[in-house]
């Protein structure tokens, strides 16, 4: 064996020795660049997230993320989300406040506007996620998974998504015909997040016969035969109120004007899908009784 390399003052020097050509650190070295060496994997590990809409906002606080994430839409009220930054509005979006933030990704939904603003944050650099493309959110358990995929939550995703499509599946067939309108003359159709709603409440969608969110004139308000009417309750001042609104002509004519199945809801809970959707299932079906 070599001579081992000396110090000045003739002393072996503590921190390493060679021995057949080979290094050997002492323990108190190796556990030294041991912790130097974890460095970069304890810091890949700590994901800087934004969500650019409240559906991509819900589905990481469900996985356990809140925690992870820097910047937020305004109107994601999680209170797990409270000291999270607000990065703007979904439908008027802008690159800079996210940028500001230098997220290890950014996740939002079709409802992030513009259009391209997924574009617009790839092209500085930013790895942006988009999930639940479908307006009547067919594909939203695939856009849980898709986020916990990416931040490495995949199981937890995969248990949520199970959850949720096992919520949306009616508990009966009601056959009780449903209109959800958002100002008392705009109705969701088919494809849209309260046609879906409305099946998984087991219920017929009165307004099937149309797509997407159309105005009816009085006459279809009558042919759709509503047997319960909800209405978005922010509108209020738009449709007069339920007593005005439930006294028009087309409205009085309806089984839902002459029982007085006519109610307000908060207008999320029809115009997007999102993991509180089996719940507002549940109690959509619960309003036909």
């Amino acid at each position: 064996m070599k001579a081992s390399r000396k110090t000045r003052s003739g002393r072996r020097s503590p921190s390493r020795c060679r021995t057949r050509g080979v290094w050997l650190m002492s323990p108190k070295a190796a556990l030294a660049f041991a912790a130097l060496a974890l460095v970069p994997v304890l810091a890949q590990a700590t994901e800087r997230l934004v969500a650019l809409t409240p559906d991509a906002a819900e589905i990481l606080v469900a996985l356990g993320a809140a925690g992870e994430v820097v910047g937020r839409e305004r109107s994601a009220l999680d209170p797990a989300l409270k000291n999270a930054p607000v990065i703007g509005f979904s439908r008027s979006l802008t690159i800079e406040p996210v940028l500001a933030l230098k997220p290890t990704l950014v996740v939002g939904s079709a409802a992030a506007q513009p259009a391209g603003i997924y574009d617009q944050l790839k092209r500085v650099g930013l790895n942006a996620l988009k999930i639940n493309q479908r307006e009547d959110g067919a594909d939203f358990a695939d856009g849980v998974i898709k986020v916990g995929r990416a931040i490495g939550r995949e199981d937890a995703a995969r248990a949520v998504a199970r959850r949720f499509e096992a919520g949306m599946k009616p508990a009966s067939l009601t056959g009780r015909r449903i209109l959800l309108s958002y100002d008392g003359k705009m109705v969701a159709g088919r494809g849209t997040p309260g046609d879906t709603l409305i099946r998984a409440a087991g219920g017929i969608n009165a307004a099937a016969s149309v797509d997407g969110f159309k105005t009816l004139n009085r006459e279809a308000w009558v042919a759709a035969r509503p047997e319960l009417i909800v209405l978005a309750e922010h509108n209020r001042a738009v449709y007069g109120g339920l007593a005005a609104f439930s006294a028009r002509p087309e409205v009085a004519a309806t089984p839902a004007g002459r029982t007085g199945k006519v109610v307000e809801w908060p207008a999320q809970r029809f115009l997007r899908v999102s993991l509180d959707s089996p719940a507002d299932a549940k109690a959509l079906a619960g309003l036909t009784r």
